[in-house]
């Protein structure tokens, strides 16, 4: 990906400069470069956050000083968890990741060719290309929520329409993701391929994707992650889902229930996060 490329770069820059026999250059580097930009840059942020703030009328000294003893009210109330209906709300968090796995499926099939239209080196022409980059940000620009909801109206309650909405949505982050990488390939492979007679298909399936599996695969970790979490919102809307129970529990003040969902949703949360960290780290 680009981020990966520029941070190689600085790297590379780094181990340069400490290599180099004048040292001052090194130890310039390394000294904070404090100018007048930058102090207008913080001023500017400064100010932006603050006319933000008054706009909303975000008022975080009257939030710490009047809300905060309903919020230790909450947290009293959700103490002890209430694990009585524990072997349920397990298998509503299973239900839960089969939603975001399938809708992550969806979303891989679908972001491919996406991806492989709407990246500018390898677009048969820039009208397709153009077309495919306006699908591409068009269903990211459409939240799970809205896509969930018009589901649930269309189709009804249950996991469908959760599994639906993720696929659309991320479908459009993946093909984003995806383009990008087979923007910053190694020309070399593709220029011997094309040189040597290989046809379109052959030099995207042995000059491309060779060189994008490693991000590929990474990609599709960290949107499996996201939407195992977005799954578990959808499931307020009626997606399914541990979601679905939460507002429930909620909506019935069952705070010591609500206070296990939450338990539930952290470790399972916790331990796919470190299953996917060292997925990544042995394709590295």
């Amino acid at each position: 990906m680009l981020i990966n490329y520029t941070i190689n770069m600085i790297d590379n820059k780094i181990i340069n400069l400490a290599k180099s026999k004048n040292k001052t250059d090194f130890e310039k580097y390394l000294q904070p470069q404090w100018t007048w930009k930058t102090f207008g840059s913080i001023a500017a942020t400064i100010l932006l956050l603050t006319l933000v703030s008054i706009d909303l009328e975000v008022n975080f000294i009257s939030l710490f000083s009047n809300s905060l003893k309903y919020f230790i009210d909450i947290l009293t109330r959700m103490l002890p968890p209430d694990f009585s209906e524990f072997k349920s709300l397990v298998f509503s968090m299973i239900e839960t990741i089969e939603i975001a796995i399938l809708g992550t499926f969806i979303a891989i099939v679908l972001s491919i060719p996406l991806a492989l239209l709407s990246a500018r080196n390898i677009a048969p022409n820039i009208f397709i290309f153009f077309i495919a980059r306006t699908f591409t940000v068009f269903f990211r620009a459409i939240p799970e929520f809205i896509v969930a909801m018009i589901l649930v109206i269309a189709i009804g309650f249950g996991a469908m329409p959760g599994v639906l909405a993720l696929g659309i949505h991320t479908m459009g982050f993946l093909a984003k993701f995806y383009a990008e990488d087979i923007e910053h390939i190694n020309k070399g492979p593709c220029e011997a391929l094309a040189a040597s007679g290989a046809s379109r298909l052959q030099i995207i399936s042995f000059g491309i994707i060779p060189q994008i599996i490693p991000s590929f695969v990474a990609n599709n970790l960290y949107i499996l992650d996201r939407n195992i979490r977005m799954a578990t919102m959808l499931g307020i809307v009626g997606a399914g889902g541990i979601g679905y129970e939460l507002q429930s529990a909620f909506r019935m003040f069952e705070y010591p229930k609500v206070s296990a969902i939450i338990i539930i949703i952290f470790i399972t949360i916790f331990l796919i996060d470190n299953l996917s960290s060292f997925i990544r780290s042995k394709i590295k």
